[in-house]
């Protein structure tokens, strides 16, 4: 009654070598593959001996669908997939009992176009990351016999700095209306020096437990994030108060008007800083106006300047004395993708990835901070953009209209976990650093087209009192129409690279109800969520 097309072939031809209770491969790969390309669903039946588990048969049915796009159907759950202990397939797969044979075309009108769409993508995801090539394939087999030993993993690569010798001048005064932070300067005491994440302090105790609940608390594929504090192993009788303080009984003790809460600046990690990453180009006074905003910024690790003019500074230049640590990088090129690098002096989880001729107030920037230690896999920021489907070109646009939608967030004011800077320089596609380079545009949509192709999520912005650019700045190369031009031409590339579109859209943002509104220090602020 139904109009679905299913191929059945009664007739094999050159059958490959299998088991006796195996169905054979019929045909050569490229006919196999042909068919695949224009099926929805493969089937895969496991083999009728119910103490094999696995075969080379249906490994190589299962890849064959996984790198065309096709959903693949096991018949029969007693057989084990590929890293089955690691790899969630029910996201990618439909594992179906024989004895349910005769619904298994219920089960597949079942699925909605969302829902297939979902699993096709994580499918190629999945042969691509792990399936695709010998090396992919030997890194995966010995990164599940490490996780499995509990042996870390070898560092990652970082970029070294080279620091450019540069002198302070006088102490940088604080202008007034930057530095009124209101109810936020709690937290860490001000006056303590810089200090490092607690992922430097914990590489080497990094155990089996704590993948094993990063596995099956993240969302989607690649999100194993051995830099992010988990939450501990709580004891039944006990819970774990936000404020850092310990635990304490359920029946007893302080809390609940979100004041604890408050003096740990949100999140439950007690003590945390971040590092400002700010991108420059032969503008000196800007940029010197810029670092002397940030004097007295609370949770501020320290400042690392990315100098992309081949020109070194003014030996006359002086910098102010913001005391912190303003790391000055010399680059090998002009490269946008520079803001991305991981540095070596990054030595903080969160960066606060910032242009020179940003605006924002002190207490903008602490709330950020704040949204983003309780959404460490997004990015939070402030200026908000979205993308739009053109129908009469068939095509991406790229919009920069204030709407209520956004599915980007400039990176030009923006928080993100480092662990995004170490996938964008060595894990994502090559051609799109090239097009950023091209253009010298781009970097912030690619690093939105990264961060929400791994987590499935958009970003967040968080409500800044329309202070972004700076008044009386150089124009910006983002005022000259071929910009948008550009962009709109990235989003479109950039699909192509992807396959699809990642973005999401979103109406959600974050709001202080009480923003920059002075209270008794017993009493909380609360969030608002728009």
């Amino acid at each position: 009654i139904h109009l679905d097309q299913v191929l059945v072939e009664f007739t094999c031809k050159n059958p490959r070598p299998s088991l006796p209770t195996e169905w054979a491969l019929c045909g050569e790969r490229e006919d196999r593959l042909e068919v695949l390309k224009v099926s929805t669903f493969g089937l895969v039946i496991a083999p009728g001996d119910g103490q094999l588990v696995a075969s080379a048969g249906c490994g190589m049915r299962l890849f064959e669908a996984l790198e065309v796009g096709t959903i693949p159907v096991v018949l029969g759950d007693h057989s084990r997939l590929p890293y089955h202990q690691f790899i969630r397939w029910s996201e990618a797969a439909i594992i179906v009992p024989k004895p349910r044979v005769t619904e298994l075309h219920f089960l597949l009108r079942s699925l909605s176009d969302n829902d297939m769409l979902a699993m096709r993508r994580q499918g190629r995801f999945l042969w691509e990351t792990y399936f695709s090539t010998s090396e992919n394939v030997l890194n995966t087999l010995l990164a599940s016999i490490r996780t499995s030993i509990q042996v870390p993993a070898a560092p990652i690569k970082e970029e070294p700095v080279h620091e450019i010798p540069h002198k302070a001048g006088k102490l940088a005064g604080t202008d007034a209306n930057l530095a009124d932070n209101g109810d936020l300067d709690l937290g860490p005491v001000e006056t303590e020096p810089p200090y490092a994440s607690p992922r430097f302090l914990r590489n080497f105790t990094y155990t089996a437990a704590d993948t094993y609940r990063a596995w099956n608390q993240a969302p989607g594929p690649f999100h194993l994030f051995p830099h992010t504090p988990l939450d501990p192993v709580l004891p039944s009788e006990a819970k774990f108060l936000g404020s850092g303080t310990g635990f304490r009984p359920i029946g007893g003790g302080t809390g609940g008007s979100g004041k604890e809460f408050q003096a740990a600046l949100g999140g439950n990690v007690p003590r945390e800083q971040f590092t400002v990453v700010m991108l420059t180009y032969e503008r000196e006074e800007v940029l010197m106006n810029s670092l002397e905003r940030l004097n007295g910024l609370p949770y501020l690790n320290k400042v690392v300047v990315v100098w992309n003019s081949p020109k070194p500074p003014s030996d006359d230049l002086l910098w102010p004395d913001i005391g912190l640590p303003i790391v000055v990088v010399r680059t090998e090129k002009n490269s946008l993708n520079n803001r991305f690098l991981p540095w070596d002096a990054v030595e903080t989880e969160a960066i606060l990835s910032i242009d020179d001729d940003a605006h924002l107030r002190h207490d903008e920037i602490m709330f950020g901070f704040r949204v983003w230690r309780e959404a460490r896999d997004r990015i939070v920021g402030f200026p908000g953009r979205y993308h739009a489907w053109d129908v009469n070109h068939q095509s991406w646009l790229y919009n920069s209209n204030y709407s209520c939608e956004l599915s980007m967030v400039l990176t030009g004011a923006a928080f993100f976990h480092k662990y995004y800077a170490y996938l964008y320089s060595y894990v994502m596609p090559q051609a799109i650093r090239d097009m950023v380079d091209e253009y010298i545009n781009c970097e912030d949509i690619a690093m939105n087209f990264l961060v929400s192709h791994i987590t499935r999520k958009p970003p967040i912005k968080v409500t800044s009192r329309w202070t972004f650019r700076c008044p009386g700045c150089p124009q910006a190369l983002s005022h000259d129409d071929s910009h948008f031009h550009e962009r709109h031409k990235c989003i479109n590339f950039f699909v192509k690279v992807y396959g699809y579109m990642p973005l999401l859209y979103t109406q959600f943002r974050v709001d202080s109800v009480l923003f920059k509104t002075r209270l008794p220090h017993d009493k909380t602020k609360c969030f608002k969520f728009i």
